[in-house]
C-alpha cells in the first residue's frame, strides 16, 4: 500500500480532486473564454447539498479561482460560498490561503470600465474578507472602509455598507479590552448612529443587520435586544420596495443573518414570519432571497457530519414548499428553492406534501425551459442525497439522468448533470458518446464526468495511486507532450505502460472480494480524458502540508489536443447506492465481462 496514500485524509483527497477539476476547466478555452459558463458552474455548485467537510474541501479550489478570476459576477459567487463552522483543523491553512487570495485580488483595469463596476468589484472583495476574517484586529480597517463608503453615491454606498455590515464576532469573542476596545467601541457607535438617524430606509435596514450581529454576540449590553432587532429587521424588509439594482444588497444582508438560536419556539415563529414574504403577492426579488435564507437555515440543521453537535430539529416547511411550487414561475426563485433540503422528520410528518414536491421537481426536470430543468435537477439531487426518496423515485431518478445526459442540449444543464453522481452503473457509454459533440462545452462536460469517474474507480479499486508508482511515468501525460516524441523518445512506451496499468487496476476492481466476479475491462477512451495521477499526488502533498501546489506548466494545454474517436465502449463501473449526505458510499459491485478481443493487443503478452 502506498504510504503517501495512507497518510492523506479523505478531506485532503477530496480537496485535491476539486482543485484538479478546476485546473482542467481553467486550462480549457471552452470555459475560460465564457464567463457565463463558469458562473453557472459556481452557482450550481453552491446550490448543491454539501456537508461541512465537503464545503471545506472546496476552499483550495476557491483560492485558486480567486487568484485567476477577473469577472465580477463569478467573483460574487465565490464570495458567498458557505463556510462551515468550525472548520476541520486541516482546512484552517486553506482558509488562510483563501483570505490571502482575496487580499491580493486587484480588479483588472479596462478601458471603459464604469465607476459603478469598479466600486462593485471592491465591494465583492470586502464582502468576502469580512465573512472569512472575523478577527477583532480587522475592525479598524473595516471602520475606515465604512466611513469612506458614506461619501459614495447611493448605488455604490449601499452595497459597500451591506458588505461591511455582515461582520460578526467569532463564537466566544467578547467585547475587547485595552488597545482593541477603542476600535470595537467606534464600530458599535458607527452602526448605532446609522440606526438612529438613517439617511434612507435602506440605510436603516443595513444598520439593523449590523447591530443584530453585535447584539447576538453580546456586544450591545445597553442597546436594543436581539429579539427587537430581528423583528425590526423583518419589518423593514417587508416594507421596503426593493429594486433590481438593490437586489444584491438584500441578498448580502439576508445571507449574513443566522437562524434564531435562542429557543425553538422563537425560531419557529421567526421562520413563519419570513414565510409570509414567499407568497405570490410579494416581489420575486424578496421571494428569492427569503427562500435562499431559509434554505441556508435548513442546512444548518440537516447537513451535519458525524461527530459534530446536532443542531435543533429543523422547521417543517415541506407543505409550504409544495404549495409554492404549484405556482412559482420565476427561475431565480426556483433556484433558491432548489437549495432547500428536507430532513427525514419533515418527510415523515408530511409524506403527501413531500411526494408532491418530488413529483413537481421531476416534472420541471423535463420542462422545455433550460432554467427550470437546471433548478429541478439540483433539487432532485439534493433530495437523493438527503435520503428522502423512495425506491421508486430513486429508480426514476437514475433512468431520467441517463436519458438527460444523452439528450440535453443546454450547456449549463449538462454541466450541472456532470456534478451529479447517481447510484447504479456509471453511464460511461453515454458520456463517451458526447465527446464527439460539435459543441466544445458539451465535450468539456463529458470530459469532466469521465475524468471524475476514472479517478474514483481507480482510487477506490486499488486503494492507492498505482499509476504514479511506476518509475516509467516520471513525465506526466499531457496532450502537448504526445506531439513531442523528439524530446521524449521513450514516451510511446510510457503511454502503453499507462494503458496497461489502468487496465490492470480496473481488472482488480472487478476481482476484489470473495468469489469470482466479472472483470471490468480497460476503458478504451481518448488519452486526454485520462487522469494525471502524478498531478493529483502533487496537489495532495501540497494540501496536506497546508499550502496550494504550484501551477502546472501545461495547465493551459491540458485539454488542447484534438478529440480522438472511440474504438470501443465497455461497460461501466457500477455504484451500489446514493452517496449519503453525512457519509461517503464506499461499497462497489462488479462490472461486466471483458470483451473477447483485447483493446491493446500489442501489450497483452506483457500482462
Amino acid at each position: 500500500m502506498n504510504e503517501h496514500h495512507l497518510s492523506v485524509s479523505l478531506l485532503v483527497r477530496q480537496a485535491a480532486r476539486n482543485l484538479h477539476r478546476l485546473e482542467l476547466m481553467a486550462g480549457n478555452t471552452a470555459c475560460s473564454s465564457n464567463w457565463f459558463y463558469c458562473w453557472h458552474f459556481w452557482r450550481t455548485r453552491r446550490m448543491m447539498a454539501v456537508t461541512p467537510d465537503e464545503a471545506a474541501a472546496w476552499l483550495p479550489a476557491l483560492a485558486f479561482a480567486v487568484s485567476r478570476e477577473k469577472d465580477p459576477y463569478i467573483l460574487a459567487e465565490l464570495a458567498w460560498w458557505p463556510l462551515p463552522e468550525p472548520l476541520p483543523p486541516e482546512a484552517l491553512p486553506w482558509r488562510d490561503r483563501l483570505i490571502r487570495s482575496w487580499e491580493q485580488y486587484r480588479p483588472a483595469t479596462a478601458r471603459g470600465k464604469t465607476i459603478h463596476l469598479a466600486a462593485w468589484e471592491k465591494t465583492i472583495r470586502l464582502a468576502a474578507l469580512v465573512r472569512l476574517d472575523r478577527r477583532v484586529e480587522r475592525l479598524p480597517e473595516w471602520l475606515r472602509e465604512a466611513r469612506r463608503a458614506l461619501d459614495l453615491a447611493p448605488k455604490n454606498r449601499h452595497p459597500r455598507l451591506a458588505a461591511l455590515a455582515g461582520w460578526r464576532p467569532r463564537p466566544g469573542d467578547v467585547p475587547p479590552h485595552g488597545d482593541k476596545a477603542e476600535a470595537a467601541q467606534a464600530w458599535v457607535r458607527f452602526w448605532e448612529e446609522a440606526y438612529r438617524t438613517p439617511d434612507s430606509a435602506l440605510d436603516g435596514l443595513i444598520a439593523a443587520a449590523a447591530l443584530l450581529h453585535l447584539a447576538e454576540a453580546g456586544w450591545l449590553p445597553s442597546g436594543p435586544s436581539p429579539e427587537r432587532l430581528r423583528e425590526e429587521f423583518h419589518q423593514r424588509v417587508q416594507q421596503w420596495p426593493v429594486s433590481d439594482l438593490e437586489r444584491s444588497v438584500l441578498r448580502m444582508l439576508l445571507s449574513s443573518v443566522p437562524a434564531d438560536a435562542s429557543a425553538p419556539e422563537r425560531r419557529q415563529q421567526d421562520i413563519r414570519e419570513w414565510l409570509k414574504l414567499t407568497h405570490r403577492n410579494v416581489q420575486w426579488e424578496k421571494r428569492e432571497v427569503v427562500w435562499g435564507m431559509l434554505a441556508a437555515w435548513q442546512r444548518e440543521g440537516v447537513l451535519e457530519s458525524s461527530g459534530r453537535e446536532r443542531l435543533p430539529e429543523p422547521p417543517l416547511l415541506v407543505p409550504d414548499l409544495a404549495r409554492t411550487l404549484e405556482w412559482e414561475w420565476k427561475v431565480e426563485v426556483l433556484r433558491a428553492m432548489a437549495g432547500y433540503i428536507p430532513g427525514a422528520a419533515e418527510v415523515s410528518a408530511h409524506p403527501k406534501a413531500a411526494r408532491a414536491v418530488v413529483a413537481r421537481w421531476e416534472a420541471l426536470s423535463r420542462n422545455g425551459y433550460w432554467g427550470f430543468r437546471l433548478a429541478a435537477w439540483v433539487a432532485r439531487w439534493n433530495f437523493l442525497r438527503a435520503g428522502v426518496l423512495t425506491a421508486e423515485e430513486q429508480g426514476r431518478f437514475g433512468a431520467d439522468y441517463v436519458e438527460a445526459i444523452g439528450l440535453e442540449d443546454d450547456r449549463a444543464v449538462l454541466l450541472a448533470l456532470v456534478q451529479i453522481t447517481p447510484p447504479g452503473t456509471f453511464p460511461l457509454a453515454t458520456w463517451a458518446g458526447r465527446l464527439s459533440d460539435q459543441d466544445d462545452r458539451h465535450r468539456l462536460a463529458a470530459h469532466l464526468a469521465i475524468h471524475g469517474w476514472l479517478v474514483e474507480v481507480m482510487e477506490g479499486a486499488s486503494g492507492e495511486w498505482r499509476v504514479v508508482q511506476n518509475p516509467l511515468l516520471a513525465i506526466p501525460y499531457s496532450p502537448l507532450t504526445t506531439r513531442q516524441y523528439g524530446q521524449f523518445p521513450e514516451l510511446p512506451l510510457r503511454l502503453a505502460s499507462t494503458r496497461r496499468q489502468m487496465r490492470q487496476v480496473l481488472r482488480r476492481a472487478g476481482q476484489e472480494g470473495a468469489g469470482n466476479r466479472p472483470v471490468v475491462p480497460f476503458v478504451n477512451l481518448p488519452p486526454e480524458v485520462w487522469p494525471d495521477f502524478r498531478r493529483l499526488r502533487e496537489i495532495e502533498t501540497a494540501l496536506a502540508a497546508g499550502h496550494l501546489p504550484p501551477s502546472p506548466d501545461a495547465a493551459a494545454e491540458n485539454l488542447a489536443a484534438p478529440r480522438a474517436v472511440l474504438a470501443r465502449l465497455p461497460e461501466a463501473y457500477p455504484r451500489t447506492g446514493p452517496p449519503g449526505i453525512t457519509d461517503r458510499t464506499t461499497g462497489r459491485t462488479a462490472g461486466s465481462e471483458p470483451p473477447a478481443s483485447h483493446p491493446f493487443p500489442e501489450v497483452i503478452r506483457h500482462e
